[in-house]
This record gives C-alpha cells, structure tokens and sequence, in this order.
C-alpha cells in the first residue's frame, strides 16, 4: 500500500479573479480592473498548501483532456502533490469559478462540466482501499458518507470541507457527514445557516452538538477563529495583514490546522497556524500565490 500524510478528495478547479476595480458593471456596462490572476482553487489550495508546509499529499478527483485540465495537472505536479489518483477522461472536465472582489467582499460565478457514465463514489472508495493515509480531507458532497465510513473504520482523521449551496447546508445528512467527522472549519456564513442561529458562538455551540469529539473551528475572516476548549470558547486572533483578496483562504486555513495537528501541536496552536497560513494567502490573489512554506513557518512562526 501507498502510505501518505493527507489524502485530499474533491472538486479541483481553476480561478479567475478580478480586483481592483472601482464599481461593478451594470447590464451592458464594461469596466477594466487594475489586478488580475488565472490560477487553480477548490481543494488544490488546501492540497498545494500541505505539500509546501513539508507533507506528503494525493489527490483524488477528476479531470479530462481539456487546457483547464492540463493547467491544474501541471500545477498539482510543480507543487509536489501525488496526481496518480485523479481520474482522467477523454473529453473535458472543465471546472471554472471567476471571482469579483468589490468593496472588500467577492462574489463568485462557477461552472462545472458532469461526469458521464462514472460511479466516482466507488472509484473513491477503491482509492482508499489502496492507500495508507493519517488524514482524509474531503469535500462534504452527498457522496462523501460511504467513504468517511471506510475512515472511520480505519481510525484515519476526517477532515471535512463544505461548499456553499443553501439547500445542502440546511440537510440532515450534511449533519450525519459532521458527526462522523473529526475537524470540521467552515466560515461564518456556512456555520450559521447549517444551525439557523445569527451568532458565531450560538452556531459553534449547535456545531459542537451534532458531535463532541468534533474539532469544530468557526473561521471569522479578519477576526480569527473560534472554537472549543471543554466547556470553554476560545478566541484567536487572526494574522495583521493587508488584504488582497480572500479566495481560497479558508481552504489553505484548512491546510495549517491539518499540518499543525499532524505535527502534534495543541489546538489552540494548530488554529494559530491555520490563521498564519490564511493571513499569508489573503496578500496575494488566489488561495496559493502567497501561502507559505515550511521554512517561513520555522523562521516565522516557531521562532
């Protein structure tokens, strides 16, 4: 069997983001930005980020003969991940997000092309058969049960990830996914429509309860992050940085918490370097132009 760090699952795309602009277009409108970047996101930040913090990461997930495809390939390889697992077809797979950062927020426009014909629970499922792994991290898809089932089964450490759609947020089985779980880090917004509570704290609370073995970590943005100590909420404070752009800061945030307990820190400073890894990826445009390595880590933050 293969033996890795981090096993990463799910969507792989490619970003565009455009920034630094004074307003947003209205129909039929064209306005030019100042910034602007083509780069790879989803869970390529949270895979690109273990890899430069010294970890031993692969991939699993799908992509075809397309430029997208290819550029994500290439990317994943540079950056040292392990690609043997992700599966690739004949036609495209294109995965697109373009984000627009305005007024120091983002929205963001994806598409995505189907799988034809393919069980890619099952063919997840096989990887999983072939590797030896301390951490699953995977996207918290309807598909994800069965194979946090095969992790639990093997005491790996579940890490989950969830993408925004409000449907699947407010689902009982997103709740059964987060008790099977061992970490759990979404934002703000997701944890407060996944329990229907307006405050962090009442939403950590609830998150707490589905289960309280969970690692569950609220991200706040420019605030930080919370999360339990016992019976005790703590606090920390997030990096002082000037902020670029937010895209796939939380999945590179994902990538320090993973490093951090896989090297035997104590939560309180697992999050820490979750938030230092995040407050590096914020200076840059995309999750990974500016996130860290390991050395700068060392220098920086161990010192």
């Amino acid at each position: 069997m293969a033996n890795y760090d981090v096993i990463v699952c799910g969507n792989i795309s490619v970003d565009i983001i455009f920034s630094d602009f004074k307003k947003f277009p209205g129909p039929g409108e064209e306005i030019y930005c100042d910034q602007f970047e083509f780069t790879c996101g989803g869970l390529y930040n949270t895979a690109v980020t273990l890899s430069r913090l010294g970890l031993k990461v692969a991939i699993v997930g799908v992509v075809g003969n397309d430029i997208l495809s290819r550029f994500v390939l290439e990317n994943l390889e540079k950056e040292g991940v392990f690609v043997e697992f992700l599966k690739v077809f004949d036609y495209p797979m294109q995965s697109l997000s373009v984000a627009f950062n305005y007024e120091n927020d983002r929205s963001i426009i994806s598409y995505e092309d189907k799988v034809k014909n393919f069980d890619m629970e099952a063919y997840i499922n096989s990887v999983m058969d072939k590797v030896n792994t301390n951490v699953l991290h995977i996207s918290a898809t309807k598909m994800a049960e069965s194979t946090i089932d095969i992790a639990n089964k093997r005491n790996i450490l579940v890490s989950i990830d969830v993408s925004w759609d409000e449907e699947w947020l407010r689902s009982l089985k997103l709740k059964r996914i987060i008790k099977k779980s061992d970490l759990f880090t979404p934002n703000l917004k997701e944890a407060l429509i996944i329990t229907g509570e307006e405050d962090g704290k009442k939403a950590l609370k609830q998150l707490r309860l589905l289960n309280s073995n969970n690692n569950v970590i609220v991200k706040l943005g420019s605030e930080g992050a919370i999360y339990y100590d016992n019976d005790e909420i703590v606090s920390v404070t997030a990096m002082k940085t000037k902020v670029i752009d937010t895209t796939g800061a939380g999945d590179v945030f994902a990538g320090g918490v993973i490093t951090g307990l896989l090297k035997k820190f104590e939560l309180k400073d697992a999050v820490k370097l979750g938030n230092y890894c995040g407050g590096y990826s914020v200076r840059g445009l995309g999750g990974t132009q500016t996130s860290p390595y390991w050395n700068q880590v060392k220098d920086e933050f161990l010192h």
